[in-house]
Order: structure tokens, then C-alpha cells, then sequence
């Protein structure tokens, strides 16, 4: 749940670097750039940087992860330039000087080993930069740019068996401290979910390659056009699953911005306006709309997890946001209540 934009702070927040020198510079070679023009980004789940080559800005993303995942994040990008040159309106990844997608960089002295990937710079500003953005034309541009990428995925083919994303499953969990009090009720509830989840049927009009993440803090918008990135969690999951999740999103970062007096109100407009775009593009039958409620349902319970997943079980370690937020939660599901928006019907 990171663009390659130095805007990504905004929602990722931001860290000190990790990276060594000799990790830069193995990266600057791969890619053909002064590694003097790098800025830090940010540092989450990857480690970004900002740069410049000519007159053009780009972004360096470097991921700590072992040699042989470089297969799974060039599954990645092979998909993100296939839907540019399909015509999405994405974050362009840019090739090695010897015409690769990605580069594996070694840090020997540290034992460290970072796959990097670079794009060129999405044109636009966020959402909550301008009051006149948040609105109809905004969620049904959003929606059509979803469809368009169902749409395409249903018949993408990448022409290597080995350039393969994961296909969604239950998450895994190895923390001892979610077994316990409040935190076992709200592991309970998310495998509740997660089981409705896996009786689902999987076929290509309703499951395929999708983005998983896109939410308004992974797009920039230019005159009413939206260039889309952050592709690192996509998988093959339900079409319905990613228009869920942009909603759920929608509704915690977007609901105070509109008169909605209710955040399920709210919802209810966002999706009417955002299905108008998704329909002009792909077709859904109505039983998986249906069903975008309790895909929403399954991303409100999976953020505890991406606060949680590594916690040390010391209640000091949380924020005072996030203490009271489990704390709404777990009464939310003592009582059988959805999550705000959730509690709409399709």
C-alpha cells in the first residue's frame, strides 16, 4: 500500500536512506545518469530517489530484495509499459542503457542486493492540491481509467511464463502479538473476509492483473487527465477487488472534501459517478458491482495489518491514531457494524 514522485511522502511518509554509495553509483551506470543529480525521496517499502538527466526529471526506485525476485518486479514494469503503449496514461518505466527494465545492484561490504527501476516524471498535482479537482469528472476519469486497464489485461500476454505477478491470497502472518486480546478479534475478522474471498470464482471477465493500490495519493492529474503509478503491489485479483479498494480509499481521504453528510452517502456518489467511466471502457456484470462493498469491507480490515504486521506488541509503539482506530474497529465488529462506507448496497 509508493509513486515515484517526490510527492510520495504524502502518503508513504518519509524516512532516512539506507542506501550506500556504491549502490547509487551501480545504479546511475546501469541507467546512464550522474548519480550527483540524486535527491531522496522517501523510504517505505522502497527506497526512491529524484534525478536528473538533460533537461527531464526521473524517478529511481530500489528495492531491497533478493536476485531472483528481479523476474517478479520485471513482470511489473513489462505490464506498466505494455499499458502505456496501449495508451494508459501511465508513469513510463525507462530501460538500462543495454535495454533491460530493471538493474541488480550488490552492496558486497553490507551483503545488501537492491533491483532498480527508473520512470520518467507523471505531469500534474494531487488531488487535495486544488478544491476544484475533487468532483464527478475527477471519479469518472478515474473509473475509465481502471476499465481501460481491466480491459487490457484480459488479453495481455507478456510472452514469458517466467514474467509472472502473484495471484492474490490470504495474508500471512508470523507476529505472535496479533493472537492476542482486540488484535486475535480483528485478525478473526479479516480471515472471515478472506474466506468469502477465496470461495469467489476466478475467471477472465471478472479476475485478472490489477494495479491493487489505486488510490488518489497514486495519481497526478493534468488537465482532467490522470497519469497513474505505483505499480510495486499489483497482482491478479478481481476486477471488483481494485474497485474496491479505490473506494474504500475515496471515502477515507476524499469524504470530507465533498457536502456527503454520511460517509456511506458519499460512497454511494463516488461509485455512480466512478462506474459511469469504468463502463466505457469494460463491462462488469452486476453481481461482482454487487460485491465492490465487501471489497471495500476487506481493504478497511487489511490497513490495521499494514500498521501491525511487524508491531513488538508494546502499546507505547502505536500512535494515539492508531490505538483509537483499532479501538472504533473492534467495536465496529463486536457490534456487526461495517466499516463508514461499506454499509452501502449496488
Amino acid at each position: 500500500m509508493n509513486k515515484i514522485n517526490i510527492n510520495l511522502s504524502v502518503c508513504k511518509g518519509r524516512g532516512r536512506h539506507l542506501v550506500s554509495n556504491e549502490i547509487q553509483s551501480q545504479a546511475a551506470t546501469s541507467f546512464g545518469f550522474d548519480p550527483g543529480t540524486l535527491t531522496f525521496v522517501s523510504n517505505s517499502c522502497n527506497e526512491v530517489y529524484r534525478f536528473r538527466k538533460g533537461n527531464r526529471t526521473f524517478f529511481l526506485r530500489l528495492s531491497e530484495k533478493p536476485a531472483e525476485f528481479e523476474m517478479n518486479i520485471k513482470a511489473e514494469v513489462h505490464w506498466v509499459r505494455y499499458l502505456a503503449e496501449s495508451g494508459v496514461r501511465v508513469a513510463l518505466p525507462v530501460e538500462t542503457i543495454e535495454g533491460e527494465l530493471t538493474a541488480i545492484c550488490q552492496d558486497h561490504e553490507n551483503e545488501k542486493c537492491f533491483i532498480a527501476t527508473v520512470f520518467e516524471e507523471a505531469p500534474g498535482k494531487f488531488f487535495d492540491s486544488d478544491p476544484e479537482l475533487w468532483g464527478p469528472s475527477l471519479f469518472k476519469t478515474w473509473g475509465e481509467t481502471m476499465g481501460a486497464i481491466h480491459r487490457l489485461t484480459k488479453t495481455y500476454d507478456s510472452g514469458d511464463m517466467k514474467l509472472k505477478r502473484m495471484d492474490w491470497r490470504p495474508a500471512e502472518f508470523h507476529n505472535p502479538h496479533l493472537y492476542q486480546g482486540h488484535y486475535f478479534l480483528l485478525l478473526s475478522r479479516l480471515r472471515a473476509v478472506e474466506k468469502q474471498l477465496e470461495a469467489l470464482p476466478r475467471n477472465n471477465h471478472s479476475y485478472g492483473l490489477i494495479h491493487y493500490d489505486f488510490h488518489p495519493y497514486n495519481f497526478l492529474i493534468d488537465h482532467g487527465e490522470i497519469t497513474l503509478f505505483d505499480f510495486d503491489d499489483s497482482l491478479h485479483g478481481w476486477f471488483a477487488m481494485d474497485m474496491g479498494i479505490s473506494a474504500a480509499h475515496a471515502v477515507w481521504w476524499g469524504s470530507h472534501l465533498t457536502k456527503c453528510e454520511f460517509k456511506s452517502e458519499f460512497a454511494k456518489h463516488f461509485l455512480y459517478e466512478f462506474l459511469e467511466g469504468y463502463i466505457k471502457q469494460n463491462y462488469l456484470e452486476q453481481e461482482w458491482i454487487q460485491k465492490i462493498p465487501l471489497f471495500m469491507e476487506y481493504r478497511n480490515i487489511s490497513s490495521y495489518f499494514w500498521w501491525l504486521h511487524q508491531w513488538d506488541g508494546k502499546e507505547e509503539h502505536l500512535t494515539e491514531f492508531q490505538k483509537n482506530a483499532i479501538v472504533d474497529a473492534v467495536n465496529r465488529i463486536e457490534k456487526d457494524i461495517p466499516f463508514d462506507g461499506c454499509d452501502i448496497q449496488l
